[in-house]
């Protein structure tokens, strides 16, 4: 039976009742505080057993709370009566087993092989568990000897195991310790940690008897295997990136803890100067930058170092100039080294893209247009990565707000233009075609500009569509375009379309109507007795005539009506989507409005009427001929019947 050494006061009145203790040691090997533990003075809670009766002292068993103490009593006599109990905790199994039954159960909760060896005689002695490691049972090996460990061990690893043996039998290492591998029942090889020492010595201090273990590791090793090769795979990997890869602690980021060796590459000085001198990185800066640095990084800081930080500086390179970095940087936060957070980072060469920008830069304020990066994201959003100072020129918008808010570019485009010129951007997005577009641009005091884009749009890996374009102003050549254009499809006299205008639109909107199941109405107009009036007030009298009777006859027509001037004093209207009563209706409204006009040329009031031929798709085939004859067929009748008047049938 053991006891254990530390024990609990306690004090009884001669009524049964505990009134004092030790509390420390109360509640640390009872289990329970004083104050709780007063109450527990009852028979079912606290048994007391009489061992014995021994001058001053008696021994008791107490049992309490399902624990077994050792109790030691003595009376005192003062004021009152009272039992002072002194409790030791009574412990049973485990400790009570011999230190060769304990061994034994440390041996096998470790799943150890053992082996012992004679060095002087070659016996050996081994557990089960040593030949299981190597898929045997101890019968399968027998007989035993240090044959058998020279048998499947690898031959490799005997020289290190015998090197490992001298330095322990010479003293300069305590302990034999030796990883080999040994050959496995399956074939296999099986690393094992072989750990030994010598327990007895010859009387001529020789080693005698050496015991020791075999472990299995091969896991470990395995494991370790596999991590060495991931750690050269991202060694591999990190010095193949053109970017110098960084670690630093977070509180001093400039104390590298490691940088890869593009750095070397990148700067010129080797990678063992970053590490060995923190202070020394600073000092190659560019004063210009260094402040600016500290101060976007202090910002980051106090917002909580959320997200990848980002810097451009310049750096003195080795030798002696300066090259531009981009810095890119990240918060990490690990519960190794006393859970202390790290940078890692990176740090690229961008002074190639530097020159290069200034140089299109340059160039692009020689231009006589604006080029530009334009690039829309699979979600649809969309900002300019680049775009020269020649937008100033053409929209009256600074490249820098143009960055901070794209939609202010898009704005300075003609409402009427604005949806076509989105609707072509996202088709090229789609099929990848060049974008090209003409559009109006509205800008400060009503001014107006005609512009032409050009782009070639690319796929980016993740979605984005990039186009790099140009944009010129093309407002003269437009207005030439539309001058020519004028001038080819209007008459010159009266401004309305011209014959060959309207024989094309003629054509058009009876196709359309067609297509869509409408009718098409046409009006022939001719100015009665219109020779007498160049005859008796001159032809520029009569021009005047015409001008203001066709601006009367423009205002009673749609929007999308065509009014074309088709002979000298002749003209006709088509009417889209008009039926024969409609355009019969309108006719009378035109014959009206004429005949009530009276028209001033140099001092003279002249009058004129109008007979007017109407036709309708209703009536004859969709043709243009068909229906040109049948409005001239009525037009003809009408004059016959008197002029100024309407004829549709």
């Amino acid at each position: 039976m053991q006891t254990q050494s530390h024990t609990s006061l306690l004090i009884f009145d001669s009524q049964g009742v505990c009134s004092a203790a030790h509390p420390a040691q109360l509640e640390r090997y009872v289990g329970l505080h004083f104050d709780d533990f007063s109450f527990f003075n009852k028979q079912d809670v606290c048994v007391f057993t009489t061992f014995c009766k021994q001058a001053p002292y008696i021994t008791l068993q107490v049992e309490l709370e399902q624990r077994t103490f050792i109790a030691k009593a003595q009376w005192c006599q003062g004021n009152q009566s009272s039992l002072v109990v002194s409790l030791s905790e009574h412990f049973e199994g485990y400790r009570q087993r011999s230190n060769a039954e304990r061994l034994e159960a440390l041996i096998e909760g470790t799943q150890a092989g053992t082996w012992e060896w004679n060095m002087q005689t070659g016996e050996v002695v081994l557990n089960e568990r040593w030949a299981n490691i190597i898929g045997y049972t101890l019968d399968e090996l027998s007989p035993i000897s240090i044959d058998t460990w020279l048998l499947y061990a690898h031959p490799e690893d005997l020289h290190a195991s015998d090197a490992a043996f001298d330095r322990h039998f010479s003293g300069e290492d305590p302990v034999y310790q030796c990883d080999v591998r040994m050959k496995h029942k399956q074939g296999h090889w099986v690393w094992v940690r072989d750990c030994g020492k010598v327990v007895t010595r010859t009387a001529d201090d020789k080693p005698e008897w050496i015991s020791g273990t075999h472990i299995d590791i091969t896991q470990r090793v395995h494991d370790l295997e596999q991590l060495t090769q991931v750690r050269n795979e991202l060694k591999t990997i990190i010095d193949s990136v053109p970017a110098a890869i960084y670690k630093a602690p977070f509180d001093e980021p400039c104390c590298f803890s490691f940088i890869s060796s593009q750095i070397s590459h990148i700067t010129g000085y080797n990678r063992i100067k970053f590490v060995q001198s923190p202070h020394w990185w600073r000092e190659h800066i560019h004063p210009e930058d260094l402040d600016a640095q500290d101060t976007q990084t202090r910002h980051w800081r106090k917002e909580g170092a959320q997200g990848v930080f980002k810097s451009d500086f310049r750096f003195r390179h080795k030798d002696g100039y300066y090259i531009w970095l981009t810095e890119y940087s990240q918060r990490m936060q690990t519960t190794a080294n006393n859970g202390q957070d790290y940078l890692v980072g990176s740090l690229t060469d961008k002074s190639e893209n530097v020159s290069l920008s200034n140089r299109l830069d340059a160039f692009a304020q020689v231009l006589p247009g604006m080029i530009y990066q334009f690039a829309l994201t699979a979600e649809r959003s969309w900002h300019f990565p680049y775009i020269s100072e020649g937008c100033t020129r053409i929209f009256e918008v600074a490249p820098e707000a143009v960055q901070q808010d794209p939609a202010s570019l898009l704005t300075k485009i003609a409402h009427n233009d604005r949806q076509r010129v989105v609707r072509s951007i996202l088709n090229s997005a789609q099929s990848l075609d060049d974008w090209e577009c003409e559009f109006k641009v509205e800008l400060e005091d009503n001014e107006e500009k005609w512009l032409f884009a050009h782009a070639i749009p690319k796929r980016q890996l993740d979605g984005t569509v990039l186009w790099s374009g140009m944009v010129i102003d093309i407002t003269d050549r437009k207005s030439l375009e539309l001058t020519l254009l004028r001038e080819s499809t209007t008459d010159p006299l009266t401004g309305l379309y011209n014959r060959r205008h309207f024989n094309e639109q003629l054509q058009q909107q009876l196709a359309r109507a067609e297509r869509d199941g409408t009718h098409v109405s046409l009006m022939i107009i001719d100015f009665d007795l219109f020779k007498q009036i160049n005859d008796q007030y001159g032809h520029h009298a009569g021009d005047i005539v015409l001008k203001e009777a066709t601006m009367q006859i423009s205002a009673i027509l749609r929007k999308y009506d065509i009014f074309a001037r088709i002979g000298g004093e002749e003209f006709s209207v088509i009417l889209p989507n008009t039926s024969l009563a409609q355009a019969r209706h309108v006719a009378e409204k035109v014959r009206r409005q004429v005949e009530h006009c009276h028209i001033q040329a140099h001092e003279h009031s002249i009058s004129v009427t109008t007979t007017i031929g109407v036709a309708s798709t209703e009536q004859t085939t969709a043709h243009p001929g068909a229906l040109l004859k049948q409005a001239d067929n009525c037009l003809y009748q009408g004059k016959h019947q008197g002029r100024n008047c309407v004829v549709s049938d």
